[in-house]
């Protein structure tokens, strides 16, 4: 009754448009996932409802919506000043994660950007130094996924790190440091070494360079839009678009090569 009031005040048809009911937030959020494994959804998005709860029905070991890897999320920034859009991941889900779930971070992150149109997505990961330091473990980390990617562990993409945020992003800062190679200075994916540092760098880029996002959760059978209550209408059209993107590739609707990352992204 609430959906079709809202409907007739804004003047919108809800013609071809199922409405299924609910008693609570945890049955739809079940029903939701329902539809997904039943072949009648294709994505799955957040509502008003907790994170928790959604995430709990995506994740439930009967007919729930993993897929072998770990849920991660994704930030795409449009950010003003740079041609290309921004990945930064994991600013939502992974506290503080280790080496095994980092693997799977860049992965998804990497998977997403060539849904968008990126080819061979760059991966910068991030730490404070751009050196290994024994005693700073997101140097550690990084290295280690670097070698990864080399090794074929990892793949899609190139991966780089550690880096720090300015050779990460700008060629100048990373000649200046003398660092060489293709993802030094032309970093698309920012691989972050926890939700503290990935939490502030996507607001950061939202709240300072006015950046516009959207944000979809990866690792899943489907994506998942993921919402922040704080988010506008455009930053959840958004990120409908990108999780309409991916879903298309995975179901082998969208050819490839055929979209530049701009036009991708649009």
């Amino acid at each position: 009754a609430k959906i079709a009031a809202a409907a007739r005040e804004i003047g919108a048809s809800l013609d071809g448009i199922e409405i299924v009911e609910a008693a609570d937030h945890h049955a739809a959020a079940n029903i939701a996932v329902d539809l997904v494994t039943q072949g009648r959804a294709a994505a799955l998005m957040k509502g008003h409802l907790h994170t928790d709860i959604m995430l709990k029905a995506a994740l439930r070991k009967e007919n729930g919506l993993r897929a072998g890897r770990r849920f991660t999320h994704v930030f795409v920034m449009d950010v003003p000043g740079v041609a290309y859009p921004l990945l930064v991941t994991d600013a939502a889900i992974n506290i503080a994660p280790d080496l095994r779930t980092k693997m799977d971070i860049v992965q998804n992150a990497i998977d997403l950007a060539i849904s968008i149109g990126i080819e061979a997505p760059k991966v910068g990961v991030l730490s404070a130094v751009e050196t290994v330091n024994p005693d700073i473990p997101s140097s550690l980390d990084a290295a280690l996924l670097s070698k990864m990617a080399e090794r074929g562990q990892i793949t899609g993409g190139l991966v780089d790190g550690p880096l720090a945020m300015d050779n990460a992003v700008d060629i100048a800062a990373a000649r200046t440091k003398g660092i060489k190679g293709q993802v030094a200075g032309r970093a698309e994916v920012l691989v972050v070494p926890n939700i503290d540092a990935g939490n502030m760098l996507a607001k950061q880029l939202a709240y300072i360079s006015h950046a516009e996002g959207a944000g979809v959760v990866m690792g899943a059978r489907v994506p998942i839009i993921l919402n922040s209550r704080s988010d506008d209408d455009k930053a959840r059209l958004a990120s409908c678009a990108v999780a309409a993107l991916h879903e298309a590739r995975l179901a082998g609707r969208l050819p490839t090569g055929e979209l530049a990352a701009g036009r991708a992204v649009e």
